[in-house]
């Protein structure tokens, strides 16, 4: 076709096929995005040239691991790879075609009448892009798929009835390196009698996150492979009795051999995807955090990759805090003063000045533009800790989603309320210690009464300083969301300081038993398992219990009623809780995707997956 036959599409004028040559060639990709390539019709030809996020054609990352050839390999290698060498290794590490049902087709016209000694030639421009890119063509007996180079010669059999070809990528959009975009080019020489050449653009779907409107496919959460494992052990019991009695039978993938409990902190699952024939293909990606020293998250490469599963690092990140997944969370989608978010956008804290290491990675894929809000206060300093975005079960709701934030002045106020109706005197907690328990130092239930906490004004004074800093994140979302206050439900929590941590647990000094940094003092609600559109695991606040009702909880469970959520509490005082963390931070979730993160024109939007809930 070269650019002849497009320059009749878009201007009407037969007098450009003058300029053409005796025979031109002509290649295609799912340009429109309608899940085939149309090379006898023009549907395919307007957004040939675009590789943008808005129109082109899209390819996908093909860096499963199938038959879990990889991770295998890696645990019989000594010494064991490094963290690169790790993630290296993937279905497109090399040039075998292990998964082709994650191929983008590319088309080439026919071309009747080549002399006999025609040959012609695919290629991708440009190195960067050379690199990343496969491009395959069926064995001559049509089973299975070889590569093919820019070397490669197509003789004038091939070329003559149309070339049916594919294409992949050995890597996904990065910051500070490739962008995800390859520009293929088709040229044939007819002999003695000239040539000629087409080319179209595509580019790397970009790797997003899942948001909490997607039910949950998949739990994760560690296995129990320690000296003092007993904790784990029950935890992950009762976490197995919650979700088979609240959402029926889930997959639980357990991460073994490790003594890092915090399934959130080591990976933020997601996926990849671009039209296809009968909807859209999805592969999902789990995302490693950036902590190089952390030798847990090893497991997200050694134990979660599979086939239709891959697996990215972003390398040169720290071990600190600000860098674990559990400060990476998702707002649904959403559209305000000009700028959509049509599968969601990232959300992370700051510690100081210091951003995580991962949001280049999320910003290079152009979709999520991480939003940046306030987490230094915290000692941990994770976005899970006091906030949550949950479906709205209310056909009002601005976007269809509503935001859970952390209220400590509510907190306060329970407290206050038992003291006044005469019940100053009652446990601050209601959990029993548990001197049996076998890990040092000690763990324990503080034993003040009502009274005694609220008599200590720093106490008071911590919470009301908290509650001033969440406010102002509040107001941020507020601006950036456009999200109105009918959709803003407050959750009561207390706040502590001082909470210490060990020698290798993240957490940067001057956050170590600090009396400046916020740790819930009762294990904090927010920081659960969103199951579905209904279910919420929390964990138990243990609460003071007046009349034999933990007001604590009630309190709880009256928040999320509101948008009618059932709650089901679990305890995790010492399994996550004592450490720093609560259900959330111990646990992830691989949820279903249900909407194209493309622009889904008529002709294909019987592909749009139902809205999410």
């Amino acid at each position: 076709m070269g650019a002849c036959l497009l320059l009749q599409f878009l201007f009407g004028c037969l007098s450009f096929s003058l300029l053409c040559l005796t025979f031109t060639v002509d290649i295609r990709a799912d340009s429109n995005r309608d899940g085939k390539v149309d090379i006898t019709g023009t549907s395919d030809l307007p957004d040939k040239l675009q590789w943008s996020n808005e129109a082109g054609a899209i390819f996908l990352a093909n860096i499963g691991d199938t038959n879990r050839r990889c991770s295998q390999a890696a645990s019989h290698i000594k010494p064991p790879p490094s963290n690169e060498e790790l993630a290296a290794c993937n279905d497109a590490s090399d040039d075998i075609q292990r998964s082709p049902e994650y191929l983008a087709p590319l088309r080439t016209g026919p071309l009747p009448g080549l002399s006999t000694d025609a040959w012609g030639k695919v290629g991708v421009h440009h190195e960067i892009a050379r690199k990343n890119v496969r491009i395959f063509k069926r064995n001559a007996d049509g089973e299975g798929h070889v590569i093919v180079n820019n070397d490669y010669k197509f003789s004038q059999k091939e070329l003559q009835d149309g070339l049916d070809l594919w294409i992949d990528a050995r890597d996904t959009r990065r910051p500070y390196g490739w962008n995800g975009t390859a520009e293929v080019h088709f040229f044939v020489q007819n002999g003695t009698d000239g040539h000629s050449e087409d080319f179209v653009r595509l580019r790397v779907a970009p790797v997003l996150t899942h948001h909490h409107l997607q039910p949950a496919e998949e739990l994760i959460t560690a296995s129990w492979n320690n000296p003092f494992s007993k904790d784990q052990y029950y935890f992950v019991q009762n976490l197995t009795n919650v979700i088979n009695s609240t959402v029926g039978q889930k997959p639980l993938t357990l991460f073994p051999y490790s003594d890092d409990v915090w399934a959130q902190d080591l990976l933020e699952p997601g996926y990849t995807s671009m039209p296809g024939p009968n909807g859209p293909i999805t592969l999902q990606i789990m995302i490693r955090s950036s902590q190089p020293s952390r030798v847990a998250g090893r497991q997200v490469f050694e134990y979660l990759r599979q086939k239709g599963r891959g697996a990215v690092y972003s390398s040169g990140g720290t071990r600190d805090e600000v860098n674990s997944m559990g400060n990476l969370e998702t707002i649904p989608p959403y559209t305000h003063n000009g700028k959509s978010y049509p599968v969601g956008r990232v959300i992370e804290g700051r510690h100081e000045t210091h951003l995580p290491h991962i949001y280049d990675y999320i910003r290079a894929q152009e979709i999520q533009d991480p939003l940046i809000i306030d987490a230094d206060w915290l000692g941990n300093g994770h976005v899970d800790e006091f906030v949550q975005f949950l479906p709205a079960n209310n056909p009002k709701s601005l976007h269809g989603w509503v935001l859970f934030i952390a209220d400590p002045i509510g907190g306060l106020e329970i407290l206050r309320k038992a003291k006044e109706e005469g019940h100053g005197d009652t446990p601050a907690f209601s959990r029993n210690n548990e001197s049996w328990h076998p890990h040092p130092p000690s763990p324990y239930v503080p034993g003040y009464t009502i009274n005694e906490f609220l008599s200590n004004e720093t106490h008071i004074d911590e919470n009301k300083r908290f509650a001033k800093l969440i406010d102002s994140v509040k107001e941020t979302l507020k601006s950036e969301t456009g999200i109105q206050d009918n959709d803003i439900h407050q959750v009561p929590v207390v706040f502590e300081t001082g909470v210490c941590w060990g020698p290798d647990d993240g957490v940067s000094p001057e956050r170590n038993c600090s009396s400046k940094y916020a740790n819930a003092l009762y294990p904090g609600p927010i920081n659960g398992l969103v199951l579905n559109g209904y279910e919420y695991l929390a964990p138990d606040p243990w609460g003071p219990v007046i009349d034999g009702v933990d007001i604590m909880k009630e309190a709880i469970s009256k928040a999320y009623q509101r948008n009618h959520y059932h709650v089901t509490y679990m305890d995790d005082w010492y399994s996550h809780h004592r450490d720093g963390g609560e259900i959330h931070c111990g646990t992830n979730s691989i949820r279903t995707v249900t909407r194209p993160w493309w622009n889904v024109k008529e002709s294909g939007s019987k592909w749009l997956v139902h809205d999410e809930m």
